[in-house]
């Protein structure tokens, strides 16, 4: 829940970092949402004939993982803003006899910013007897700031945020705090996302993890630490807690141990824990029924999306020298070539769509098994694998070949026009259900897609109003644009409750009205189809204020780090804070949302009263990045206006090159030919490599000599404030023309990286 606390005029004197009267930034972008009106429940999904697509649980603050238990009810986690307006409390909620209750089941502490929170949700194969319910959250550091970043390396594992997973018990409809069990501790999560947090229960009885790398590639690509993996671990029953790993694939390896419990996340040693490695960020996955095959949903980075099937341990799925089927940051066609070191991905789909690149986050899925509590899905879904996509809104099956056992995946797209899928899940009954964050943290939905054949279904109402208040004499118009029916019993009747004892019914998609009396006044929009028997949709509201114009506000921002500089570096500090509002504001909300191209991720979802900073810690490796500060102001009627203002990006571009030049380099993930460019965020780190050797012609090759920087063949390049050229110098290995190698050496000497 967003955080509230009166302002009341906001005297200059009042705001902090002494920011002047009239501080103005050009380069930060602003805008203005006037009188918003709340937007009511999720749009459905566009779904194939005869399929519904019904809400069950609305008003979710954040949810990111839901679970069934065999009693029917629902427990849902929200991730942060659990009860105390604070974006470090989460909660798992109980939906239970058709109500979400309005206790908590268990609120924890956590670090709730950027992807971090309360992100995976278990139930022990015998929760029916023992209660035990695993957690997989983000806990707060031991010292210092409670969620800080760069924590890494971190040799102990005790000080910085970390992501942990635990075991609690629940009686009744609550969970006690004090019985938690501490399993897994120290999964490294430095800059704040790539989390993962996925769990479940294979029929072998052992829990399996899912962790991302943490936005530190190298980690997913070795068994001694936690991240980029699957983990497999046979939780102990009993008050100790504890777990075995027996039949993990490097249980029995030399020096290897349970990293684990030691809270120690790299080095000495293979971890016992490890299942599966070379992840980047497996967010979600699940287990076919009846077996122990996890089918897990890898998000990529700027190229493609993986649907990894794990029949066995041991594998390296790529990443990060990997992506999809190809090098790491390439599109490549079939035949593909994979090392024999690594596991080719099931089903990769490229972010490319028409053409153009798009933002993608898959999101692993579930299993319909074909067997429906009510009217069953059609045959062809039986046995399907569903998963999603958290940007693009689909939601995709694949299918499996009875014979070869091989998958492929069916067209066209199962469903499309998601909000914001974090989840899906088998429901008791057998149908598929899904998570949908939504546009705002307070309007989460649990759905259910359900088969409903040739009945007749509800339409769906949605409603907008233009303004959201105003004088008394305002003519408000009212639109049902965006209502529908998803099987075409038209014509629709749209019945209006103007909340002041009138209204009207009407086939218009649009009306009008003037209120009499001042005052909030709640609209209600009903849709009635044609069909047989006709059907009434679910009501949609909206509050709207006549007689009251809406509060006004600005925001002052300040870089904290750099006074004066507009643009922002890597690890810059900025403070936000109310430049001026109307009298009449009384409350004000904040939150800031972190920008990549085409799609954001809550960053700030509700910052406590006493934050006024944030950090831009993205190590973000695109340029098409910027953050979003957000401010909600209230009057004393309610009625709300929404501003912004962006904190863009400081642009350098490096020039990456070879001596002589053509040959080939490594910038970050991705294999390139020299010469080459790139835009990035001044602060970034890079990772360069230079191959140790490249071909020149017969046996006869070159070698690397030298960085123009001096850094090892692999090296991080920070990227400096201005643009810069990064030259790698090789000497020329003869072998083939004399009787014994001769070296040439061909390179450049030291060059500055200044322009």
């Amino acid at each position: 829940m967003n955080m509230r606390y009166p302002v009341r005029g906001v005297p200059a004197a009042r705001l902090k970092y002494g920011l002047p009267p009239l501080f103005a930034l050009c380069l930060l972008c602003a805008g203005v949402l006037a009188g918003t009106v709340r937007a009511q429940s999720i749009t459905p999904l566009s779904l194939p004939p005869g399929f519904s697509d019904d809400s069950i649980i609305t008003g979710l603050l954040a949810p990111r993982a839901a679970v069934f238990t065999p009693d029917g009810r629902i427990l849902v986690l929200e991730r942060g803003s659990g009860t105390t307006n604070d974006q470090n409390t989460a909660s798992v909620r109980v939906f239970k006899s058709g109500q979400l209750l309005p206790d908590r089941a268990l609120t924890l502490d956590v670090c709730g910013d950027s992807e971090r929170g309360l992100l995976g949700i278990a139930l022990d194969p015998d929760f029916a007897t023992n209660g035990y319910v695993y957690l997989y959250y983000t806990r707060q550091a031991s010292q210092g700031a409670a969620c800080a970043y760069n924590y890494h390396p971190d040799p102990t594992g005790l000080v910085g945020p970390r992501n942990r997973v635990s075991r609690f018990t629940m009686a009744g409809d609550t969970i006690d705090p004090a019985s938690e069990i501490v399993l897994i501790d120290g999964i490294v999560t430095s800059v704040g996302y790539h989390n993962a947090g996925d769990l479940h229960f294979g029929q072998d009885g052992y829990l399996y993890i899912s962790t991302g790398e943490g936005g530190i590639s190298s980690l997913a690509a070795t068994n001694d630490n936690l991240n980029g993996k699957i983990l497999r671990i046979l939780p102990g029953n009993g008050p100790a807690g504890g777990y075995s790993t027996a039949g993990n694939p490097f249980d029995g390896a030399a020096g290897a141990r349970l990293c684990g419990v030691d809270l120690v996340t790299f080095g000495n040693g293979p971890c016992r824990e490890v299942y599966g490695l070379g992840l980047r960020n497996p967010f979600r996955f699940a287990l076919r029924p009846g077996t122990n095959d996890l089918y897990v949903g890898d998000v990529g980075g700027g190229v493609w999306e993986e649907v990894n099937e794990m029949k066995s341990g041991g594998g390296n799925y790529g990443w990060p020298e990997r992506e999809g089927f190809c090098s790491n940051g390439t599109l490549c066609s079939p035949p593909y070539s994979t090392p024999p070191s690594y596991r080719d991905p099931t089903y990769a789909y490229a972010h490319v769509d028409a053409g153009a690149n798009v933002d993608s986050a898959i999101i692993g899925g579930a299993f319909y098994t074909g067997t429906v509590t009510g009217l069953p899905y059609p045959a062809q879904y039986a046995g399907n694998y569903f998963f999603a996509d958290f940007v693009r809104g689909f939601i995709r099956r694949m299918v499996r070949d009875s014979g070869s056992g091989a998958w492929s995946v069916a067209e066209p797209d199962f469903a499309t026009g998601g909000a914001g899928i974090v989840g899906l899940i088998t429901g008791l009954d057998g149908n598929l259900y899904y998570l949908a964050a939504g546009s705002d943290q307070r309007d989460g939905e649990l759905r259910r897609i359900r088969y409903a054949g040739s009945e007749n279904q509800a339409p769906f109402a949605k409603l907008t109003v233009t303004p959201g208040g105003g004088p008394i004499e305002t003519v408000f118009i009212y639109s049902a644009l965006g209502s529908f029916d998803p099987d075409q019993s038209v014509p629709l009747t749209y019945t209006w409750d103007f909340g002041d004892g009138s209204s009207i019914a009407t086939t218009m998609l649009t009306v009008t009205h003037v209120y009499t009396a001042a005052g909030a006044k709640t609209v209600t929009l009903t849709v009635t189809d044609s069909g047989t028997p006709p059907r009434v949709s679910p009501a949609a509201h909206a509050t709207i204020f006549p007689g009251d114009e809406p509060p006004t506000a600005t925001i002052r921002l300040e870089n904290v780090t750099a006074p004066g500089r507009p643009r922002y570096f890597v690890g810059d500090t900025w403070g936000f804070d109310v430049a001026a509002a109307s009298s009449d504001v009384v409350t004000c909300t904040w939150k800031v949302d972190f920008h990549h191209s085409d799609h954001s991720h809550p960053f700030l979802p509700s910052p406590p009263p006493e934050q006024r900073t944030f950090v831009t810690n993205y190590n973000e490796s695109e340029p098409d990045v910027w953050y979003r500060v957000w401010l909600t102001v209230a009057d004393t009627f309610g009625q709300e206006t929404r501003v912004y203002s962006d904190v863009l990006p400081a642009l350098a571009t490096l020039r990456f090159d070879t001596e002589p030049t053509g040959l080939n380099l490594k910038i970050g993930e991705q294999q390139v030919t020299a010469p080459y460019e790139i835009s990035r965020v001044v602060g970034v780190d890079i990772s360069v490599t230079a191959p140790l050797t490249q071909p020149f012609s017969g046996l006869s090759y070159y070698s690397f000599r030298e960085w123009s920087d001096r850094g090892d063949r692999q090296h991080v390049v920070s990227v400096p404030d201005s643009s810069g050229e990064f030259v790698a110098a090789y000497r020329l290995i003869i072998t083939d023309v004399f009787p014994a190698p001769q070296e040439w050496s061909i390179y450049l000497p030291a060059l500055s990286t200044e322009p």
